[in-house]
């Protein structure tokens, strides 16, 4: 693999940042050629900042940036932005996903005409272990977003992604919303017919459990971006 920028959004992760570590250790075995890691604290309010100082001082390969508001959206497009090379991979600082999936997902861009791959929890051959009550909390969520979007979803958006972002062509239609930001970066895709392919993935999660509070504000961002005047002027153009 060559020339990757891997992007981290994170919010209040101070327990579990040495986790960056493991990813290092993963892209040396790997023997990268060319990459940058940026990690995107949005609106932390524990450690997190400070450990980052810390690990930013020790690694030539780290970017880090901090931003006030909590918003996974914000956090990154800023990332997007900031990248240095035009491969890029929203990556997960909990290391719940298998990591070869951005080995395979970079076989399949520089191998075909794809520019966008998924690893969607949802795909037929994808192996997930999750808590009860997380799988409960996402199908419900899926459900509701197929009653306000119908086609226009039909996975789980809740997923890492790898993609070439000069080819997209979508980044720049992305808000700042924050919890639902995934979910609109696949609408997006599916809006303006972006080839993509969803690929099987290893998960396992952790036992952290995703609260009801979190949910509501789900499908409360959910349900104003499909009334917004954003997603109003997109789908008018392109009709």
């Amino acid at each position: 693999m060559n020339k990757i920028s891997f992007i981290f959004p994170i919010y209040n992760e101070e327990k579990r940042l040495h986790n960056i570590n493991y990813f290092f250790d993963w892209i040396k075995s790997k023997k990268v050629k060319k990459f940058e890691i940026l990690i995107i604290s949005n609106g932390s309010t524990d450690g997190t900042n400070e450990i980052l100082k810390k690990l930013y001082q020790r690694n030539k390969y780290l970017k880090v940036f901090q931003i006030k508001k909590a918003s996974r959206g914000s956090a990154i497009k800023l990332g997007i932005k900031k990248s240095k090379y035009d491969l890029n991979a929203i990556c997960a600082i909990d290391n719940a996903w298998d990591l070869n999936f951005y080995t395979k997902a970079y076989r399949i861009i520089k191998n075909s005409d794809f520019d966008l791959i998924y690893g969607p929890k949802t795909h037929l051959n994808s192996k997930i272990k999750r808590p009860g009550v997380r799988k409960i909390i996402s199908i419900i969520c899926s459900f509701y977003l197929q009653i306000l979007f119908g086609n226009k979803i039909d996975q789980d958006t809740q997923c890492i992604k790898f993609f070439n972002k000069k080819k997209i062509k979508i980044t720049k239609f992305l808000s700042d919303r924050n919890l639902f930001h995934d979910a609109e970066f696949f609408i997006l895709t599916k809006l303006y017919e972006v080839d993509y392919l969803s690929i099987p993935v290893n998960v396992s999660d952790n036992k952290r459990m995703v609260s009801l509070k979190m949910m509501l504000f789900f499908m409360l961002d959910a349900f104003t971006f499909r009334f917004s005047r954003q997603y109003y002027r997109i789908t008018k153009l392109l009709r």
